[in-house]
């Protein structure tokens, strides 16, 4: 059965694609987004080959999709947004303008991936989503997502800095969501921040903040939460499925 995905947000148009930086190069992936794309993808604990189907749920600026390309995947992806899907076709990608996975067959994918769409869908509809998203993968296919921390104060500012975000999702809900449909969890926690390729400064900064925020996190855990494993401080939350068939 094919469930729809409905609620990701509509057509978004010029005036935010321009508020999130995307009127330029389209596609284009730094040392700093290819660090931290394979560091996310290593989490997955698996190794996917040049013949890997991967989908992007909302690929944005297509920096992933690009990502995928030069890792010789086999690339998919989805956008609400029209000038985007046609931006990703005249470079080659296979992308589709809609808001639900209709056109993909059952257990198509290796890999689908939505980073920064969780908290675009009403909470009442995440369970579709996840069950569409289920249904697309192969039998132990992966799901990465990334979404603004709802267990950190920290996460409140990329929460309720778009207009665009509607749900709050926290490392609680994710669990909930991955007992109520049986989705066996590979990783939840704070995103990766890369301090390679990023110049001395930030490499410097990273260095500190990393030792700082690991001290602070250890401590507000031992003090306020002593009975659950989160991450405090990161702005962004991974949560990485396994799907069993």
């Amino acid at each position: 059965m094919k469930r729809s995905i409905e609620g990701l947000g509509g057509k978004y148009g010029t005036d935010y694609l321009n508020w999130k930086k995307w009127d330029g190069k389209f596609g284009d992936l730094t040392k700093r987004d290819s660090a931290y794309f394979s560091k996310e993808i290593s989490r997955t604990r698996n190794h996917f080959s040049n013949k890997s189907r991967v989908l992007e749920v909302g690929f944005g600026n297509g920096g992933f999709l690009s990502f995928c390309r030069q890792n010789g995947w086999d690339v998919y992806g989805t956008e609400v947004n029209e000038s985007l899907v046609k931006i990703a076709s005249r470079d080659g990608f296979k992308v589709v303008h809609s808001e639900n996975l209709s056109s993909f067959e059952e257990s198509y994918f290796d890999l689908v991936v939505a980073f920064d769409v969780l908290e675009h869908i009403n909470q009442d509809q995440l369970s579709n989503f996840l069950l569409e998203i289920k249904r697309v993968l192969k039998n132990d296919g992966i799901f990465l997502a990334r979404f603004p921390n709802g267990d950190s104060p920290f996460g409140l500012r990329i929460q309720n800095g778009d207009v665009t975000h509607i749900t709050t999702i926290g490392s609680g809900k994710i669990r909930y969501f991955s007992t109520q449909l049986n989705l066996q969890i590979i990783f939840v926690g704070g995103e990766f921040q890369p301090i390679l390729g990023v110049g001395i400064l930030h490499f410097s900064h990273g260095v500190f903040s990393f030792v700082v925020k690991k001290a602070i996190n250890l401590i507000t855990r031992l003090i306020f939460f002593p009975r659950v494993d989160i991450d405090f401080l990161s702005p962004n939350l991974v949560s990485i499925f396994k799907i069993q068939k």
